[in-house]
């Protein structure tokens, strides 16, 4: 019974993950830093490696059974579950929430960022005034990075997107996948692009939508998916595979040997996103997509009083787990 409700409970996880990674501005990789599972995550991709493909191409049952556990693919395996069931059942109805009740969405993830905040400041082992340097270069990093795809270019893209999606309506999808660049010098840019992307994604507080659409790739990755380009998914695809594991690596590198130093700067990440997470916003409706512009203050409303509820709803959920998590170091 006990593996059982292990086991829900990482697919549960893995679920949450896969939600965050729809909400814009939201990171993976800041929900696992959430649910206190983001080293187990990190140490077992970075066990993935060249003897883990050597091992299951063998097909030695033993060898795979001991690599299997090595690599804690059980963990790495519910994780991605949930996160694959959340992403196909729940996307039309992040969209819509994210579309109808903006601000009340925004402020229960706000909610949940800032108490988890607690988590990682938990685990470092003592906290020294030169700690607040790299904590700081993450804020700048994040909130940068935040501004950079303000509302004007976002504005423009989405433009753009619609002119593609116009074209391709009245030329067809062959005659427009035909005019998709597949240079090779296009195709090792998506791959670096991708690399960079999932890295991101990893990284508490730092969005890999973000990041794709900074490099211009988001909507041409979109339409690929669309138009079934596999030449230029599976490059995307590859670069994805291999940054991770390489990222991966560097990220556990760094909590081995810089652990405080680290952890500090996953900190800054996290407070840095709250800057994106932000729920008032001024907005424009283009092509039935929103469009956030600059910060503002709320007014006293209804809709203040609901983005308030949804802020605390996200506090409790965090103090919940805290709880369970204390009950389970009893038991």
């Amino acid at each position: 019974m006990e593996r059982i409700v292990s086991c829900l409970s990482l697919i549960f996880k893995g679920g949450l993950i896969g939600i965050a990674n729809i909400i814009p501005g939201v990171s993976g990789g800041t929900m696992a830093m959430v649910l206190g599972i983001y080293e187990r995550m990190i140490r077992s991709l970075n066990c993935i490696g060249i003897s883990t493909v050597r091992e299951f191409l063998s097909f030695k049952i033993t060898g795979i059974r001991q690599e299997c556990q090595r690599i804690d693919i059980g963990f790495l395996f519910l994780i991605a579950v949930g996160a694959a069931m959340a992403i196909v059942t729940t996307s039309k109805l992040i969209v819509l929430l994210i579309t109808e009740q903006h601000d009340p969405t925004y402020g229960f993830f706000c909610g949940l960022i800032l108490l988890s905040i607690l988590t990682p400041l938990r685990m470092m082992k003592r906290f020294h005034f030169y700690q607040l340097i790299p904590l700081s270069c993450a804020i700048v990093l994040t909130v940068g990075l935040t501004i950079s795809m303000g509302g004007e270019k976002t504005l423009e893209k989405e433009k753009q997107k619609y002119k593609i999606e116009q074209l391709q309506e009245n030329l067809g999808g062959q005659d427009m996948d035909s005019r998709t660049d597949r240079s090779v010098g296009r195709l090792a840019y998506l791959f670096i692009v991708g690399s960079i992307a999932i890295s991101a994604m990893i990284l508490p507080g730092i969005s890999g939508s973000f990041v794709m659409l900074l490099f211009g790739v988001y909507f041409e990755v979109l339409l690929a998916i669309n138009n079934r380009d596999l030449t230029l998914l599976i490059t995307f695809a590859i670069g994805c595979g291999l940054g991770l594991l390489a990222f991966t690596r560097l990220l556990h590198f760094l909590l081995e040997q810089y652990y405080d130093l680290t952890v500090s700067f996953l900190v800054g990440l996290m407070l840095g996103s709250l800057y994106g997470l932000w729920p008032f916003r001024e907005f424009e409706v283009v092509n039935s997509q929103r469009i956030d512009f600059a910060h503002v203050l709320p007014g006293v409303n209804t809709n203040l009083a609901i983005t308030f509820v949804a802020f605390l709803l996200g506090c409790v959920i965090i103090l919940l787990f805290y709880w369970f998590e204390k009950l389970n170091q009893r038991t």
